[in-house]
């Protein structure tokens, strides 16, 4: 039986051609591999909320107390789990429409990823230090960071249909950057922070019903979208 001749990355640039991969398989290690870094990092943002421990004597009467001063911590607990979730959300809808991979796709989704580590530690600051304008820009500023960084990522999978279907159309496109509102008004709370912690908080806590509301609003100019004959490709969901 002849031997098969195994060909070298040089080998197959000489004949002109590119080394085979599976895309496929490659774009489902990059989001199997970010489900599971976001999957901890919302799983540690429980770490702060601990059980307080009281003596028997006194329960009665200090664990309601002790139950209040964890209400920062648990504050900072919601609102970075559904920041989290927001973020795994739109992670996951791009990923519908990206077809291929390459260096710069993978840097910038570690780069995404890098900010969704951080969030277990912003949060932790924020719940500790709620009373500190710094502790709470951090904590806004963090959040920003990670909505840009993924937003990046959309803008250079689409920009001139690098590593998404060609037929998808531009107007389809843009409507995905509306994942941009969400680190957007959180940029936009910071300077709050200086003014009122209790409006900046009050923000943040809207942000969530905000998102699934311009989700909403997108999924109807979608169906309106696909039930016209102008429209090139179905889009699908909204980031």
């Amino acid at each position: 039986m002849a031997k098969r001749e195994m060909k070298t990355e040089s080998t197959w640039r000489q004949e002109g051609k590119t080394h085979p991969t599976n895309e496929a398989l490659g774009l489902e290690r990059i989001v199997f591999f970010s489900d599971a870094v976001m999957a901890i990092a919302i799983t540690l943002l429980a770490i702060d909320l601990k059980v307080p421990e009281i003596a028997t004597s006194v329960a009665a009467t200090e664990l309601p107390r002790a139950l209040r001063d964890l209400g920062p911590q648990f504050m900072s607990f919601i609102i970075s789990f559904f920041v989290i979730g927001i973020y795994w959300m739109s992670h996951h809808r791009y990923f519908r429409f990206i077809q291929r991979y390459d260096g710069g796709l993978i840097a910038l989704n570690l780069l995404f990823l890098l900010f969704i580590v951080l969030m277990p530690f912003v949060a932790s600051l924020f719940g500790q230090y709620y009373y500190l304008p710094l502790g709470m820009s951090i904590y806004a500023a963090a959040v920003a960071a990670t909505g840009l960084s993924i937003a990046a990522l959309w803008w250079y999978a689409s920009h001139h249909h690098r590593l998404i279907d060609e037929q998808l159309d531009e107007q389809f496109i843009r409507a995905r950057s509306i994942a941009l509102a969400v680190p957007l008004l959180f940029l936009a709370s910071i300077p709050l922070t200086l003014v009122s912690r209790t409006l900046a908080v009050a923000l943040w806590c809207t942000l969530p019903l905000a998102s699934f509301a311009i989700l909403k609003v997108s999924e109807r100019r979608q169906r309106v979208r696909r039930a016209s004959p102008e429209t090139k490709i179905e889009g699908g969901e909204t980031p």
